[in-house]
């Protein structure tokens, strides 16, 4: 049987280039660091002290754009948060030494790391994190003890490996309210969190990537169509 052998040329270099970027990982895969959508808690002191104020960078001396900004140079950057309390962080209600709080990511996403920073006057001692799908079946996921931070002044981030895993709720269920050194009012107290995404999250080709990949497969073919054609 006779065999041709097809040489490349320019025609077929440029479309291969064209789908190889088009293929190609981009920069997003880095792992961005994100702010959950939505908040609840068993219980707050006030609203002042919105379970909200832990998603909305309230407080964070130096800010981040939620999946855009790379978690790990962020972090690298040892943002601070402010000790001034009112409208910056969640507290429970008065006497409330543990809650529950729900975060809500807003899909299902993979993640492997929390960054929290830990309310530095009351806080929390312990808190048993689990994660679900649908808001209803919580599979629990660690333990985590995050440690002191100084009271009356601006505190740092903790940051905890959770594993890869793709989740869309994330559950706090926190004790050992105040922190050992803390705040004696009986309160537990949050004053950010955000989580770090992995490749994983964003394995879909965006738009612009998605025509570039059907740009190019179209020139590969007309170059092969053509080749064909003057063969014949």
């Amino acid at each position: 049987m006779r065999t041709q052998k097809i040489q490349s040329g320019p025609g077929i270099l440029t479309a291969c280039a064209v789908l190889a970027l088009a293929l190609s990982p981009s920069a997003a895969q880095a792992g961005p660091i994100i702010s959950p959508t939505g908040a609840t808690a068993s219980s707050t002191f006030s609203a002042t002290y919105s379970i909200i104020n832990t998603i909305n960078h309230a407080g964070l001396l130096t800010n981040f754009v939620s999946g855009v900004t790379d978690f790990d140079a962020y972090l690298a950057l040892t943002p601070q948060h402010t000790f001034i309390a009112d409208n910056n962080e969640w507290f429970s209600a008065n006497g409330e030494t543990s809650a529950t709080v729900t975060y809500d990511l807003g899909s299902a996403i993979a993640i492997d790391r929390l960054a929290l920073w830990n309310e530095e006057f009351s806080g929390f001692g312990t808190a048993r994190v689990s994660t679900s799908l649908d808001n209803t079946a919580y599979s629990f996921l660690m333990s985590i003890n995050p440690v002191d931070s100084p009271s009356d002044l601006n505190y740092g981030a903790q940051v905890f490996a959770l594993g890869a895993l793709t989740t869309r709720y994330v559950r706090f269920e926190v004790s050992g309210c105040p922190q050992p050194n803390g705040n004696p009012l009986p309160v537990c107290g949050i004053g950010e969190v955000a989580f770090a995404t992995t490749g994983a999250a964003a394995t879909v080709p965006e738009p612009a990537s998605a025509t570039l990949m059907v740009l190019g497969l179209g020139a590969l073919g007309m170059v092969l169509r053509r080749r064909s054609q003057s063969r014949a």
